[in-house]
């Protein structure tokens, strides 16, 4: 017998196709409607969303009084909300922010006592592997899902890599929970039909009818309508639907990441479209775990800032559903995406200043002079930590130099720059001034054997040393050298001798796609950038090579939007190819002026043959097998298997290892008869959707203009390589995105926190005073052996991500293949 669960529901994006306040007044007037109804008893309930952060936006925009006769009706149980803040995409956020968010959201809902077991992912562009395992911790022991997973079931186990389960409904229909055919007139035969195409996938007898659709809500008469239908059928929460099936164990399992098209669109453009919205995200992501997380735990910050640390990171999270961090709205929307992380970005940093302040005091209204640097590495891990900074001298006693001293010994240091000048000073405490200060820009080293403070001595001398002029034709450190060789980069491994040549190419080609679809026009033009000027900077820390190229494309689509104009536009890319002093990576930094349209910008390094690559998501690293047969010309309805892949921190094809901030999409490709791994630095489309594109077989949203996404901007992008290190990657992944904290002070004395050997770190945070969380996961297929070292004496504890005690540790233990783990310290000292 079927038993037909209604669930009453609206997929609510805050922003999209119109900007955030024009849905939200939207909102606003669809709850007023959804309660009506409850109230009327036509709707007996409503599911909204998965998220709660539609009550944060619905409450500041009506009185006190509308707002508690909502929260009334889910205390009630008519309404169930959460179990996210907000609906996020998978592949584009961090590890960390995705536990924020249910965090966020978990707390909301238990608080206004919702039932929220749910992973409610109906509609994300394809789903991260490992999460079964971050629901399973957060104690949520069922899922949704629709686009990327495949499945000849409606009723699964979804398992995470790590052997995490949870009973996963997988949507079986073209069109997913966008079913709204309750409020036509044919409702009747439409039902039956819905029914009839879930046949063959519902094995348990209950069939889940979502009924309501994006922005929009269900009949007024709901209830009259299904007390016509011959059939037992009734309105269910999704807790009622959960209830229901139980005791229905599922035959069918699904494994890991899904990312599969072949039923619905994944819509892979997304992870390029817009990056510089990717890389503000990963800035903004770094820090708040950099600061508001580390610094905080390390400081022992009251807990009186608990609620500042939610605000930011709810700011960052408002970033992060799929549609605005994708990239595919309208321009407005992420306009405001670019002053929430500057809102965030400002908070951060500010927060920062005033807790080294308060820890380490830097009076400038005495005559006390500010003679030490402290520097915090924010990273467990025994390395060199490269330093860039301003140290500030007073005019009044300057006597034309500085020495950097650690231990007693001199640093060796490279002095960028020395200049006097006014500065306005100001501090909530003291009287806001002018005066005159001597800034010197300084680049050293430090070996660090962890997480901690270092305090370096600054002496004022009679002569400041600047950097030399170079007397090379290369640069290099004690690990590799970069040189120039047919107008290319080439690299070569000091130990092995080993050359890598040709490598750092730009490459650009047409784009005819969207902001959802990469798309080739029918008669593509691949063009490469011109190497047109070199200059070298040398000191004894640090040695920067500078490449200036030319790239000539054309302008854009012709009217056809079948091959490139043949008026073209010459873009000026500038490299810097930055080395330290015993640091490995080869850090570049990469300014491109983008005045072309339509085109999608990579920037390449040969890799030898190569039919495999590992990439990483959230907690988990993925090997993904090269695509070499690549197909366009997707029939409709239907969407190209992509060669781009996602990436979060980093890919490594045989024995190069690129790290970025914010370029998440990448390919092997092979240009001139060699395979070459491509970071997508930019890809410049006009349209949010349209439905002539070869690589996929209808619209994906409205057809509006979005001439923002052409990227006709100036925009700076980080990235780096590991040369045949491979077994170092899980330090410098994390190394290159979270800078070390240094600050001015004085009387003060360094500080070992903790170091780790043996996992890849994620994060750390301030659960209370002396209580610190420290999260680290397993990206391989073994167990290891993992140690956590600790200055002071500690209790260690395994931890859920919900904060749930599983077991006592010693400070070596062994993490099992694919585990994400949270270690709770508790220090012992008083």
């Amino acid at each position: 017998m079927k038993h037909v669960h209604v669930l009453n529901h609206t997929h609510w994006d805050r922003e999209w196709y119109e900007s955030f306040e024009s849905f939200r007044f939207k909102l606003t007037e669809g709850l007023r409607y959804v309660v009506n109804r409850l109230e009327a008893g036509q709707f007996e309930n409503f599911f909204l969303d998965g998220q709660t952060v539609v009550l944060d936006d619905y409450k500041e925009v009506v009185s006190a009084e509308e707002y508690e006769v909502l929260v009334r009706l889910i205390r009630e149980g008519k309404i169930e909300v959460g179990p996210w803040y907000l609906l996020a995409d998978e592949f584009l956020v961090a590890g960390e922010a995705l536990i924020q968010n249910l965090k966020i959201g978990t707390k909301m809902a238990r608080e206004l006592g919702s039932k929220h077991d749910i992973g409610y992912l109906p509609d994300t562009f394809g789903h991260i592997g490992q999460m079964p395992q971050l629901l399973e911790q957060f104690g949520i022991n069922h899922a949704i899902l629709w686009r990327g997973a495949v499945s000849d079931h409606f009723e699964n186990e979804w398992l995470a890599p790590n052997g995490s389960s949870v009973k996963t409904f997988v949507l079986p229909l073209f069109e997913g929970y966008y079913q709204t055919f309750l409020k036509h007139q044919s409702f009747k035969e439409e039902l039956a039909d819905y029914l009839e195409r879930n046949d063959p996938y519902v094995k348990s007898g209950h069939y889940l009818v979502m009924n309501g659709a994006d922005h929009t809500f269900t009949a007024p008469d709901l209830k009259d309508r299904l007390n016509t239908i011959d059939l037992p059928i009734r309105q269910s929460l999704m807790s009622d639907y959960l209830e229901a099936v139980a005791d229905y164990t599922p035959t069918k399992t699904i494994h890991g990441e899904q990312r599969d098209p072949s039923k619905i669109f994944i819509l892979p453009g997304v992870l390029s479209t817009r990056t510089y919205l990717k890389r503000d995200n990963q800035l903004v992501e770094d820090e708040a775990l950099n600061t508001l997380g580390f610094l905080d735990a390390f400081l022992g910050t009251e807990s009186r800032n608990d609620a500042f640390r939610e605000y930011v990171w709810k700011l960052i999270l408002q970033n992060q559903p799929h549609d605005s961090i994708c990239g595919c709205s309208i321009d407005a929307v992420h306009d405001e995406m670019e002053t929430r992380t500057a809102r965030a970005l400002a908070a951060i940093r500010q927060f920062e200043q005033t807790q080294l302040d308060r820890c380490y005091p830097a009076p400038y209204l005495d005559e006390t002079f500010n003679n030490q640097l402290v520097v915090i590495s924010t990273v467990p891990y025994k390395r060199t930590l490269p330093i860039e900074t301003t140290i500030r001298v007073p005019k009044r006693i300057d006597v034309g130099g500085i020495n950097l001293r650690l231990n007693g010994e001199t640093l060796s240091f490279d002095l960028v720059r020395r200049e006097e000048k006014e500065l306005f000073l100001r501090h909530i405490l003291a009287e806001p001034h002018y005066e005159e200060y001597v800034e010197y820009d300084v680049v050293f080293t430090l070996p660090v054997e962890g997480a901690g403070s270092t305090v370096c001595e600054i002496e004022l001398v009679k002569s400041a040393d600047m950097k030399v002029e170079p007397t090379n034709a290369w640069i290099e450190n004690e690990l590799v050298r970069l040189e120039i060789e047919d107008d290319m980069l080439t690299i070569t491994d000091r130990a092995s001798g080993e050359r890598h040549t040709g490598q750092h190419v730009f490459l650009s080609s047409l784009d005819a796609g969207d902001t959802y679809n990469y798309s080739p026009p029918e008669t593509d033009k691949l063009t490469k950038a011109r190497l047109v000027g070199t200059r070298i900077e040398t000191g004894p820390v640090r040695q920067t090579l500078h490449l200036d190229y030319e790239l000539t494309v054309p302008t854009g689509l012709d009217p056809s939007r079948l091959t490139g104009t043949d008026e073209t536009v010459t873009l000026p890319i500038q490299t810097k190819v930055t080395l330290y002093q015993g640091d490995p990576l080869i850090r570049f930094e990469t300014t491109v002026n983008n005045t072309a349209k339509d085109h999608k910008l990579r920037v390449a390094f040969k890799t030898g043959t190569c039919d495999r690559t590992i990439a990483d998501t959230s907690f988990d690293w993925n090997e993904r097998m090269t695509l070499r047969n690549k197909k366009f010309d997707a029939k409709r309805n239907e969407e190209c298997v992509m060669a781009q892949a996602p990436t979060y921190s980093f890919v490594q094809a045989n024995d190069l290892t690129l790290i970025h901030r914010g370029l998440q999409e990448y390919e092997v490709s092979t240009y001139e008869d060699e395979d070459v791994v491509e970071l997508t630095m930019l890809r410049a489309v006009g349209w949010l959707s349209r439905r002539d594109l070869r690589t996929r077989g209808n619209g994906a949203g409205p057809g509006f203009e979005v001439p923002g996404a052409q990227c006709l901007r100036t925009d700076t992008f980080e990235y780096a390589l590991l040369l045949s290190r491979q077994e170092e990657t899980g330090t410098h992944i994390t190394s290159f995105r979270r800078r070390p904290i240094v600050h001015q002070t004085s009387g003060v004395t360094a500080r070992h926190w903790f170091s780790l050997e043996g996992a890849v770190f994620s994060s750390v945070t301030g659960v209370a005073p002396k209580v610190t969380d420290i999260r680290v996961f397993n990206p391989t297929e073994a167990s290891v052996p993992v140690r956590l070292m600790f200055e002071q004496a500690v209790q260690l504890e395994r931890v859920t991500l919900a904060g749930e005690v599983t077991e006592r540790l010693d400070s070596e233990f062994w993490i099992r293949p694919k585990e994400l783990m949270t270690i709770r310290v508790t220090s012992e000292e008083k």
